[in-house]
């Protein structure tokens, strides 16, 4: 793909570009995209010379492919005795899987997949709730928001995971059920969540999501894996969010590597609770106005709560883990802070609304 995509702005044929893969930086989401190629292709070519094409942090941000902002309305109807029978989530969210095969693809072949497709699958991915539910409506509305979107840790599960999970708490008040039992009456014969959820529950001293408690719960299934994140957190002084402790309790199947897997659900919980908390940029004229961390509002060390990982033992074959630690962050921070000041909050980055 970054042959075809430095051959096509170069302008040359495929056979007449080699690539050398370097095995250097981290494999994420703007690993997928080939800019830096395209513009070292033209440049070799303008200069007729060999050229290091190196961009500042500030650049890379301007030519980054941006997390898809979302809206949700949710909808479910529930029978007498609380239980859930049909759930319906209409996602209004830019088609970002169709400008990811659009970018990397191009050609006759992927406009004629996406003029075909209904919806796009990838800009709604983890919408399906992991509850036993009668029925189930998704629907995706395509939303252009003027800016280039692209692929985040996560992806579209940790807003997905935010829509369902906030929403299955309000369900659970509305019907006056504990939100972890609730969770756990619903998901019908999904043991391994279940597993999660009384686990992460055991460990972080769960005592019902009561007001004032400021303790939330949530759940989410990806990639083969699961995990419950129970959260505690309550509003600061200058009415931000403060979270004080995270517990997750993951089952990702067979462990090949226990050490690797707890750093990366860590890891994931962090950045989980980063976006959550405001790790964004806002835009003036299309382009980015966070051009490096120092301005990211990223968590450092003295920003990090306590953390707690339970990884649970199985002999299910080894399922992902190098985004599940981030869905689940964001609700379970909301419904903590529900249970801490009675608000609710249906916004994300997490703040109360004048």
């Amino acid at each position: 793909l970054a042959r075809a995509a430095a051959a096509r702005a170069a302008g040359l044929s495929e056979s007449a570009v080699t690539v050398h893969p370097m095995l250097i930086g981290g494999s994420f989401g703007a690993a997928l995209e080939h800019s830096v190629a395209e513009q070292a292709a033209v440049l070799a070519i303008k200069l007729k010379r060999p050229v290091a094409l190196v961009w500042s942090r500030g650049e890379d941000s301007l030519h980054d492919r941006y997390r898809p902002a979302a809206a949700a309305r949710m909808a479910a109807r529930l029978a007498p005795n609380g239980a859930i029978l049909g759930w319906r989530a209409k996602i209004a969210a830019p088609a970002t899987g169709a400008e990811l095969a659009r970018r990397l693809m191009p050609g006759a072949a992927t406009e004629a997949a996406i003029a075909v497709a209904t919806g796009d699958r990838y800009a709604v991915a983890g919408a399906m709730p992991p509850y036993r539910i009668p029925a189930i409506a998704i629907d995706h509305h395509a939303a252009d928001i003027g800016v280039a979107t692209g692929h985040v840790r996560g992806g579209a599960h940790a807003l997905s995971a935010f829509f369902t999970e906030c929403f299955l708490d309000e369900l659970a008040k509305l019907g006056h059920s504990e939100p972890l039992s609730f969770r756990i009456g619903m998901l019908g014969g999904n043991a391994r969540l279940a597993r999660c959820l009384s686990t992460a529950a055991a460990l972080g001293g769960w005592d019902g999501g009561v007001p004032g408690s400021g303790q939330g719960i949530a759940c989410h299934a990806f990639r083969g894996s699961y995990i419950a994140v129970l959260a505690e957190a309550h509003m600061g002084d200058d009415q931000r969010p403060v979270v004080d402790r995270l517990v997750a309790a993951v089952d990702c199947g067979a462990l090949i590597n226990p050490d690797l897997v707890r750093q990366q659900i860590e890891g994931g919980l962090i950045f989980g609770m980063a976006s959550a908390l405001g790790a964004a940029t806002g835009f003036t004229r299309g382009l980015a106005d966070v051009r490096g961390f120092d301005s990211l509002a990223i968590p450092r060390l003295v920003d990090t709560p306590d953390i707690t990982v339970e990884l649970i033992r199985s002999e299910e074959a080894p399922g992902g883990v190098g985004e599940l630690g981030v869905p689940a962050v964001a609700p379970a921070i909301a419904n903590a802070l529900q249970a801490a000041t009675g608000y609710r909050i249906r916004n994300l980055p997490l703040r109360t609304v004048a």
